[in-house]
């Protein structure tokens, strides 16, 4: 009897065990579904580009228009999103947004998001929706680039004094053309001088300067500061007129050459020899 009772509870332990091993496994399995469909969920909540994305440059100071196309102008709500956390920009022409360099450029056919001023903060994807049936939704991917100026010949450009200086402001990786190039020289602007001789000419990629007859007042560091990029620099040297040899004007005769030197004595000692030489007349009188 007390084996059976021993037999008994032994069982007993071997049955509570599976069965506690058993739910703690079921448990286990509950849990790492709860992850799964947790992981799924977020993958369904995550918004995919569904569609064409047009790319729009500017560069950094500029004005950016991303387009928005639509074909019935009376389909819906016209709406500006920026994708990186689903930020509500605009609905309507109503601006929501506390950024006052957003502004809503609309006809019939466009419903452009302009934005002033742009900073690499800026660059990203952009949505707009048209609450039509079904919603139709356009991206467009904003792309940020610093534009900078150089001039040809920088650093160091020397010009020979009486010829003319020619410096070009060019613009690069810019998206647009600059309202205007300021020019300096050791700091002062030289745009409105109306100096003699020296002109400045906007162009479409930058600005040229020119001065006619350099002098030496020409010289220095020069600036080109355009509208929308960075400053570029160069430093003029005038170079001024040689001064003539000494032999020329009377000077040191210290500074002259030896052949010069050489010659000017043998043109001295056949001077002399010609004068302590007696003329034939003196000689044999008639």
């Amino acid at each position: 009897m007390r084996t059976l009772l021993i037999l008994a509870s032994i069982f007993l332990e071997i049955h509570l065990h599976f069965t506690g091993s058993q739910a703690e496994h079921q448990r286990s399995l509950s849990s790492g579904n709860e992850v799964v469909s947790s992981k799924e969920s977020e993958d369904k909540n995550e918004d995919v580009i569904e569609g064409p994305v047009r790319e729009v440059l500017a560069h950094s100071g500029s004005t950016a228009n991303l387009p928005c196309k639509i074909t019935d102008p009376g389909a819906g709500t016209i709406t500006w999103v920026k994708h990186k956390g689903r930020r509500l920009l605009t609905v309507g022409t109503s601006v929501h947004s506390i950024d006052n360099r957003l502004l809503v450029m609309h006809s019939s056919t466009d419903w452009s998001l302009q934005i002033r001023a742009v900073t690499l903060q800026d660059a990203g994807i952009y949505e707009c929706q048209i609450t039509s049936h079904p919603v139709q939704r356009n991206f467009v991917h904003l792309k940020i680039t610093e534009a900078y100026s150089i001039i040809p010949g920088a650093p160091d450009l020397h010009v020979k004094q009486g010829s003319s200086l020619r410096l070009e402001c060019q613009l690069m990786a810019a998206a647009e053309s600059p309202l205007y190039v300021f020019w300096y020289r050791q700091g002062h602007m030289i745009n409105y001088d109306e100096e003699p001789g020296v002109n400045v000419e906007l162009t479409k990629g930058g600005s040229i300067l020119m001065v006619n007859k350099t002098k030496p007042s020409h010289g220095g560091n020069y600036t080109c500061a355009p509208s929308n990029a960075k400053p570029a620099y160069v430093m003029v040297h005038v170079i001024e007129e040689e001064e003539k040899p000494a032999a020329m004007h009377g000077g040191d005769r210290r500074n002259l050459s030896p052949a010069i030197l050489a010659s000017n004595f043998l043109v001295s000692l056949l001077a002399a020899a010609s004068w302590r030489i007696p003329s034939f007349t003196s000689l044999y009188p008639t």
